[in-house]
């Protein structure tokens, strides 16, 4: 399914007990959650996956969902394969969960395939719920699903590449073409670049040992920056990729925050990953308590930041804007 920017951008916007009684009531809550089961399937073990389900966790705690006193938590990561993604969904719906929480575009996607209509999936860490067959906009979704959007604000990162770089004229992009929502934020990412009269060069990469060479075919073609998108193949090998974007002095304008200090990365715009599994986990608290997902529009996580990396500028020796760091949620180095 692909989506235009400004459609992508509108799917978006459609989206008392007294102290005495406190301990009653906290005991009201453990027997509520008796023999209640959460399922949580996400695609790879990384930093920013990682820190989105940590979030989602914590929210679950703080609402009495946390692992014993009756709450199973049954998790499992797929290592980056569509297929074993596939099979757990298909292993998790079996084990018959109260709930399935799927991090990522890709789990996503399994749940759904997986999922009868009467467990209720939410989902974070997903910038392309709708190419994964969630639904057609925020509001307009299956009955049994909702969840917190995260596309990534690739205009946003343009508009930093510009204002960090202002000679720029030409960007490269890694992705893989195969996953939903690399491709989709690619295309908006091409719809970005033009509007600012940018070139952007695209190089398509399968697995981890495709950028390298990748990379070298993008500075033949004279990129003067490195974007990324929502691509779980450039995740895996982002350290690798700073390396280099360093060495090639190229600068490299992340997405993951979790990824922020590596040298060679100059800026993220996009996400706190903690924030988007705490607005997920408050979505599945309110699913678990009777709430269906079907009265739920998919949700943001508040609104994206700024990373920006002071050591990796000075390195490639360019001056970070006044300007730009006042809006930065945090300068590293």
């Amino acid at each position: 399914m692909t989506l235009t920017r400004r459609a992508g951008l509108r799917l978006l916007a459609g989206a008392g007990v007294g102290v005495v009684l406190a301990p009653l009531a906290a005991c009201r809550r453990r027997q509520a959650h008796q023999g209640r089961r959460i399922a949580v399937l996400q695609y790879v073990d990384a930093p920013p996956v990682n820190a989105t389900r940590a979030g989602l966790l914590s929210a679950l705690a703080q609402a009495g969902f946390a692992p014993g006193n009756g709450v199973e938590l049954l998790t499992r990561v797929a290592g980056g394969s569509q297929r074993r993604c596939t099979d757990l969904a298909a292993a998790l719906v079996r084990e018959h969960p109260d709930l399935l929480v799927a991090i990522g575009t890709p789990p996503l996607l399994a749940a759904l395939a997986a999922a009868p209509a009467t467990l209720p999936v939410v989902f974070c860490y997903c910038s392309n719920p709708w190419g994964a067959g969630a639904g057609l906009s925020a509001s307009e979704h299956r009955a049994n699903v909702t969840g917190s959007v995260t596309t990534n604000p690739v205009a946003d990162q343009v508009r930093l590449a510009r204002a960090l770089l202002p000679g720029l004229q030409r960007i490269g992009l890694l992705y893989n073409p195969a996953e939903p929502n690399a491709s989709f934020e690619a295309e908006l990412l091409a719809q970005a670049a033009a509007e600012h009269q940018l070139s952007l060069v695209r190089e398509a990469v399968v697995q981890v040992s495709d950028l390298a060479a990748a990379s070298q075919r993008l500075r033949q073609q004279g990129v003067e920056a490195l974007l990324q998108v929502g691509d779980y193949i450039t995740q895996q090998g982002v350290a690798s990729l700073a390396r280099w974007a360093l060495q090639a002095r190229v600068p490299l304008i992340g997405v993951d925050p979790a990824f922020a200090a590596l040298p060679g990365c100059l800026a993220v715009v996009g996400w706190d990953p903690r924030r988007d599994g705490r607005c997920a986990g408050a979505m599945a608290v309110r699913v678990l308590r009777g709430t269906s997902p079907a009265t739920m529009p998919f949700e943001r996580p508040g609104e994206p930041q700024i990373w920006l990396n002071r050591a990796t500028a000075t390195r490639l020796g360019l001056a970070l804007p006044a300007a730009v760091v006042a809006q930065a949620a945090q300068v590293l180095g």
